[in-house]
């Protein structure tokens, strides 16, 4: 391989993984605020601890209530 040929592979390889990266780096923004939990778990977790006596029932309400205006 030829030293111009190298640079070529060099500088293909460099700016690939430049453009590469800044795709990852705004899909990983945009997915940041979003919440990977299942609105109906967290529903259910909610019910769980009202259940256990973790939390009052205006608590409950709030959070709930919370819950729904976020979608």
């Amino acid at each position: 391989m030829e030293t111009s040929e190298f640079g070529f592979w060099a500088m293909l390889i460099f700016w690939g993984s430049a453009v590469g990266g800044i795709v990852l780096a705004i899909n990983w923004a945009r997915l940041k605020g979003r919440n990977p939990v299942k609105r109906e778990l967290l529903e259910k977790s909610l019910k769980q601890r009202l259940e256990r006596g973790d939390l009052s029932r205006e608590a409950y309400d709030q959070k709930l209530a919370a819950l729904k205006d976020s979608d």
